[in-house]
């Protein structure tokens, strides 16, 4: 059949066939790769416990990337907490790049192990989907601290604080915000934010500085613990009466006490498969009705590109390592 086409085309009239034979063949092979995402189920790798903030937010976005994924896959969200978040972590970067395996981090503090030379990944090569959320922090104490103020803090010998290690925002948030504030602490590790708060509630240690949403439960609904501070440049409507830390004098604590939630898959995505992934993310998360559920659970919505995505990370990776010696400090 080839040597008929060649004998029968000539000039101009076989170029313009071979084009054309060259384009459809080049489309085929690009439908066939579409097609073939997604084939299987997908894991979204959740490196914590659950019951806390990024387990709630990781399930509510889950129906979305379905909706918006060719042929609505099945995604199943497996939590792999350990290991500061590096068991996770790692179990998303090795897995095989074929999209079928994404996860979520947390940044700034997951920058802590690249900076510190320990991690087994390299977060600037993660293949980002976008960003989620952000984060607005907020400190609360045990009442056994009712009528203390930030100065009575600093007088007292040590203060505890319930962490989820250090390569956390909030655990990192925790360690650097002491030392700006000249607080002595001594950070008390938990398996997981439910567990250091409510280790705060019984007074088993001093301080907990985690999301607003986390927290809201304990210091509003509830008044278990006591809001001390908000890291916004403005007062929260439902913490009127809290300060913010930009009025306590430490306004530049927003740079690294504020949070993303960023989704990412391995590196090396096919390209073909990244796009579908990038365009089912941002419509996930611009998605109307998923805004309002997570409004209505307190968690800001932040839709980020990759690309701006890939930019807040690789940022979020030089502001850690400006605090590198303040973080050895506590792991010794």
């Amino acid at each position: 059949m080839k040597r008929i086409i060649w004998q029968k085309c000539a000039g101009r009239a076989c170029v313009s066939l071979l084009l054309i034979l060259t384009i459809a063949v080049l489309a085929f092979g690009s439908a066939e790769a579409k097609s073939a995402f997604p084939s299987k189920t997908i894991t979204f790798v959740l490196p914590v416990t659950p019951g806390g903030g990024f387990d709630t937010v990781s399930r509510m976005i889950v129906p979305y990337l379905q909706k918006y994924l060719p042929g609505k896959p099945k995604i199943i969200v497996r939590n792999l907490p350990g290991g500061e978040w590096n068991i996770g972590i790692n179990r998303m970067y090795r897995a095989k790049p074929d999209g079928h395996t994404i996860g979520i981090l947390n940044l700034p503090g997951n920058a802590v192990s690249q900076v510190l030379g320990t991690a087994k990944f390299d977060l600037n090569k993660i293949t980002w989907l976008g960003n989620i959320s952000v984060v607005i922090y907020v400190t609360a104490l045990s009442t056994k601290w009712k009528d203390k103020t930030l100065e009575d803090l600093k007088k007292a010998p040590e203060v505890t604080s319930g962490v989820v290690g250090l390569a956390s925002t909030a655990g990192l948030g925790t360690i650097i915000a002491a030392e700006r504030m000249g607080v002595k602490m001594k950070p008390i590790p938990h398996d997981g934010s439910t567990e250091a708060i409510l280790s705060a509630i019984r007074g088993d240690v001093d301080w907990v500085q985690y999301p607003f949403s986390t927290l809201k439960k304990s210091i509003i609904d509830s008044h278990d613990l006591i809001p001390a501070w908000i890291y916004s440049k403005k007062r929260h409507e439902l913490l009127p009466d809290v300060p913010t830390v930009t009025e306590l004098g430490y306004g530049d604590l927003l740079d690294i006490i504020t949070m993303y939630r960023p989704v990412g898959a391995p590196p090396g995505l096919p390209k073909e498969v990244a796009r579908i992934w990038e365009d089912a993310f941002w419509k996930a998360t611009n998605d109307a009705e998923f805004q309002q559920k997570m409004l209505k659970r307190n968690h800001q919505v932040w839709p980020m590109t990759p690309e701006e995505t890939a930019a807040m990370v690789s940022g979020a990776v030089v502001e850690v390592a400006k605090y590198k010696e303040l973080i050895l400090k506590y792991r010794k």
